[in-house]
């Protein structure tokens, strides 16, 4: 008759539990490009519409449409940032796109506006027409007279002798051509027997701009002025 070894059954251990794995998050994770991107595009969209500025807004929501589509391709990341993001930079790129073309399109009809009214003025100036009045006056019945005009490129001179006094010779000159130095003298001198006063005096477009008298025999009376535009100095 054999005899077992072996505890009973109802004495044995139970054998302890075996750990298993660790569950997993399935979560999705937050997603930091997505973010960048969306708050870059905000910066470019808002520099869209700022003169100048919107230039640069055009990169700058490219940067952000990169990130944004950087982003959505990330897995397990989350996309609404990243949408959003992708969204406001395409948006921005093309409101800077237009509004940069309607800027300059305003910019350079202001400047052409500018540009036709200078020349506009221009011309008018290069075609004003000024008045230019040589006058001696005295008791002289023989004084001898000299003027000279230069304007617009070109020049000339008159004499006259044994004139009577009052003397008066109005001229008509041009202003603002090519050549817009003027100038104008004009001197008078006395007879022998001319005792009394003799002046000169010159207007240029109602302005006196020289004068001076001088008295006795031989008398001598010298006035001129220069400038540009007619005349603006005197001397």
């Amino acid at each position: 008759m054999s005899t077992s070894n072996q505890p009973p059954a109802q004495n044995r251990p139970y054998p302890l539990p075996v750990p298993g794995p660790a569950p997993v998050k399935t979560g999705k994770r937050g997603n930091g490009l997505g973010i960048a991107a969306l708050i870059v595009g905000g910066f470019a969209l808002i520099g869209a519409f700022i003169p100048i500025l919107n230039y640069v807004a055009g990169f700058v929501g490219l940067v952000g449409l990169v990130l944004g589509i950087i982003a959505l391709c990330l897995k397990n990341r989350k996309k609404g940032f990243a949408v959003a993001g992708t969204i406001v930079s395409a948006i921005a790129i093309v409101l800077s796109i237009i509004l940069a073309i309607t800027y300059t399109a305003g910019f350079a009809g202001l400047i052409g506006d500018a540009v036709k009214t200078a020349e506009a003025k221009s011309s008018e100036a290069a075609n004003k027409e000024i008045s230019v009045v040589y006058e001696v006056n005295g008791t002289a019945t023989d004084a001898s007279i000299t003027y000279s005009t230069y304007s617009a490129g070109s020049s000339s001179t008159e004499q006259s002798s044994g004139q009577a006094l009052p003397f008066i010779k109005e001229l008509t000159v041009k202003a603002g051509q090519q050549y817009d130095f003027a100038s104008y003298s004009l001197q008078a001198q006395n007879g022998a027997e001319d005792t009394g006063s003799v002046s000169c005096k010159i207007t240029v477009d109602g302005d006196v701009v020289a004068e001076q008298t001088s008295t006795g025999a031989y008398a001598t009376v010298s006035c001129s002025a220069s400038g540009a535009d007619g005349v603006t100095e005197n001397k």
